[in-house]
C-alpha cells in the first residue's frame, strides 16, 4: 500500500464532487471554514454544477476533476464535497490513471465508500474514511482535530474504552477495509468487489430500518465476506429504531465468534472521526482497545 504524503496548514485542499450536488451557499460556507482553518482551497468545477441527482454535467466531468486534483502539484489533499450517489459511475472513466503516483490524502465517507474500495484495491492507495466539507462547518472539535491529526497529519488512531460484543476473545490484526454498508454491498459482483479476506471490516449506515440492515448484513454473510474477515468495527448506525437496529446487528454478527467493536463515532454522525483504510489494524477486546 502507498501511504499519502501528510501535510499541515498553509497547504491547498482540493474539493471534489463524485456523487450528489450541493447548494452553492453550503459549498461556499465550507470553503470559508477551510480557509478559516488556515488552508488554501481549490474547488473543482463540477462542484458548482448539477445534473438531476448528480453533481457536474456528466460522470466524465466528475472523473476528470478527480484526476486533475490528484495530478495538480499545487493540491496537497482531496476532500469530498458530499455523498449521495454517483461515485461508482466515475470509475469507468479512470482507466489508465495511476493514482498511486500522486499519493495525497483522499477523505470522505457515505457514497464515497465505492471510491475508497477502488483506490485501496485497484491502486494500492491508503485513503481516509472521514468528514466531508459540510461536516466541517459544524465546528465540532473532535471532527476537526481527527481530520488534522489523522487524515492530514498521517498519524495512526488509538481508541480506548471501546465496546465489544465479546471482551473475552483474543486480539486480531488485519488491514482495514469498508465504509458504508449499502455501498459495500453494491460492490458485490463488480470489478471493485470488496476483499475482506484476513481484513478488519469497518461498517456504518444511516436512515435504514432494522429489516434493511438485516438484509444488507445477510447479503454480506451469504457472500462470504463476514466469514472471511478477522474482525469488524461498527461505526454509527442511526436509524428510525436504534434499539432494534442494535439488536439486529448483534444477532447476526455476534455468532461469528470474532472480535466485533461497536459504537465508534464514525460515519453519518458528529463527531465523525477519521478511520484510515488500507492500513494495519489491531482489535484488542480484553483491553477494550483499537489500534490503527
Amino acid at each position: 500500500m502507498t501511504k499519502p504524503i501528510p501535510f499541515v496548514k498553509d497547504k491547498k485542499i482540493g474539493i471534489v464532487a463524485l456523487a450528489g450536488p450541493m447548494k452553492r451557499e453550503d459549498l461556499l460556507a465550507g470553503e470559508a471554514t477551510l480557509k478559516g482553518m488556515g488552508f488554501d482551497v481549490l474547488i473543482a468545477p463540477s462542484c458548482f454544477e448539477q445534473d438531476r441527482y448528480l453533481a457536474g454535467h456528466s460522470d466524465m466531468d466528475r472523473a476528470i476533476d478527480l484526476m486533475m486534483l490528484f495530478a495538480d502539484d499545487e493540491v496537497d489533499a482531496i476532500l469530498n464535497m458530499r455523498g449521495g450517489y454517483g461515485s461508482n459511475r466515475v470509475v469507468p472513466y479512470l482507466k489508465g490513471f495511476n493514482f498511486a503516483s500522486y499519493p495525497k490524502p483522499f477523505i470522505g465517507y457515505s457514497d464515497v465508500t465505492y471510491m475508497h474500495i477502488y483506490l485501496n484495491q485497484i491502486h494500492g492507495l491508503i485513503t481516509y474514511h472521514g468528514p466531508m466539507l459540510k461536516d466541517l462547518t459544524t465546528g465540532d472539535a473532535l471532527t476537526v482535530s481527527s481530520l488534522m491529526e489523522v487524515g492530514l497529519g498521517g498519524e495512526g488512531v488509538l481508541m480506548e474504552q471501546v465496546s465489544y460484543f465479546n471482551q473475552d476473545l483474543p486480539a486480531v490484526s488485519g488491514v482495514t477495509v469498508g465504509g458504508n454498508l449499502s455501498i459495500v454491498c453494491s460492490t458485490l459482483g463488480t470489478e471493485v468487489e470488496i476483499d475482506t479476506q484476513g481484513k478488519v471490516l469497518f461498517l456504518e449506515e444511516v436512515n435504514e430500518d432494522p429489516y434493511q440492515i438485516d438484509r444488507l448484513l445477510m447479503q454480506l454473510l451469504f457472500a462470504g465476506k463476514l466469514d472471511q474477515c478477522v474482525g469488524i468495527m461498527l461505526g454509527d448506525f442511526r436509524g428510525r429504531n436504534p434499539r432494534e437496529i442494535f439488536e439486529t446487528i448483534r444477532n447476526i454478527l455476534a455468532p461469528l465468534g470474532k472480535p466485533i467493536a461497536y459504537g465508534i463515532p464514525a460515519g453519518h454522525t458528529i463527531p465523525n472521526v477519521v478511520i484510515p483504510l488500507g492500513v494495519q489494524c489491531q482489535l484488542v477486546p480484553k483491553a477494550r482497545r483499537i489500534k490503527i
